[in-house]
């Protein structure tokens, strides 16, 4: 049996009070399952590096690396809390992979450290036919998936009409402002909502998308509507995000597959590469614009048949062909290959 050595932040932004970070339930984990968790070492670095500082974590890390010669060593980066020198010289000791979360709008931080490593992987089909084109050939094309063990079909009866799970952005308080002028409430559960919504637990999420009729998938990037921008210019604090927002390019997430492996019916933005994992209209519902949204939310709570038709067909789509463990065991067979 293989050993690997997973390098991610343990909690999400590794604050522990936030619980455990994305990387953690649905990369670590999943690797447990298929290595076994004896063989599978996990190196929460943020913490090390609040422990020990970043010369002391690096030295850890490489200590760690030579002392139980892992098969690879597969890596989720925040920022730049690892020494370029250390990483590289893994790659005598074992192989190493960088797992990009979000290459496709964090482009000079990918380019930066992807020469660092053995291989590097990203979640976005197209960016991926990019590095192809560009003759990069250590690429692999990993997308998210879920955690089968986190993200299940509970078959609880719906309390909620409409919810939405995601942290506060301006755009996406501007589109359920926008929903609510036309009588239709959404039930809020993120983080930074203030009194428009509340925090969810990780059980308590999988528990929402079961119990809603309707998931909305919202854009926190993406944010270029005219009507947007003219109400926004009245918000000091809207312009003020708006402005320190890094994202500036959307991809397929890992909640586009966790709602529907949850067999829950979702109403999302489109992004490119949606289309390539769900059939849209069959699999998933899609809006193209944020002003006929509240028509489509109203004809799909009018119709119970083709929603539940569309969240059975997702469902099964998903425990099919996207589970996260699928995803990363194909991701190691290739890089061990």
């Amino acid at each position: 049996m293989s050993k690997a050595l997973i390098a991610i932040l343990k909690n999400d932004y590794g604050v522990e009070s936030r619980g455990y970070s994305f990387e953690y339930n649905n990369i670590y984990l999943p690797i447990c399952s298929i290595l076994g968790q004896d063989n599978v070492i996990l190196f929460d670095f943020y913490s090390e590096l609040k422990s020990l500082g970043k010369n002391g974590m690096n030295k850890k890390l490489k200590e760690i690396v030579i002392a139980e010669k892992p098969d690879f060593a597969l890596f989720v980066l925040f920022e730049n809390e690892f020494d370029e020198e250390t990483i590289s010289s893994l790659r005598n000791y074992t192989k190493t992979i960088s797992y990009f979360i979000d290459d496709p709008w964090r482009v000079e931080f990918a380019k930066h450290w992807r020469k660092y490593f053995n291989y590097f992987s990203t979640p976005d089909y197209y960016t991926y036919q990019k590095y192809l084109f560009d003759n990069i050939t250590n690429v692999i094309y990993s997308p998210f998936g879920f955690n089968p063990d986190i993200y299940k079909k509970l078959n609880l009866e719906k309390c909620y009409d409409v919810s939405f799970v995601g942290n506060y952005s301006p755009f996406r308080r501007w589109i359920i402002d926008s929903l609510r002028k036309k009588d239709i409430s959404v039930n809020i559960y993120g983080r930074n909502w203030g009194k428009y919504g509340k925090w969810a637990s990780q059980d308590d999420v999988v528990r929402i998308f079961n119990q809603s009729k309707i998931n909305l998938n919202l854009s926190n990037a993406v944010y270029y509507d005219l009507k947007f921008l003219l109400h926004s210019v009245f918000s000091i604090k809207d312009w003020k995000e708006l402005v320190l927002l890094k994202k500036n390019k959307e991809q397929v997430k890992g909640r586009h597959y966790e709602i529907n492996a949850c067999g829950a019916f979702q109403l999302s933005y489109f992004v490119p590469g949606l289309n390539l994992i769900y059939e849209i209209d069959k699999e998933i519902a899609v809006f193209e614009s944020v002003n006929h949204l509240a028509d489509e939310i109203n004809f799909f709570l009018e119709n119970d048949l083709l929603r539940n038709s569309i969240a059975d067909a997702g469902y099964k789509r998903s425990i099919t062909d996207h589970s996260s463990v699928q995803y990363l065991n194909n991701l190691i067979k290739k890089v061990l290959e």
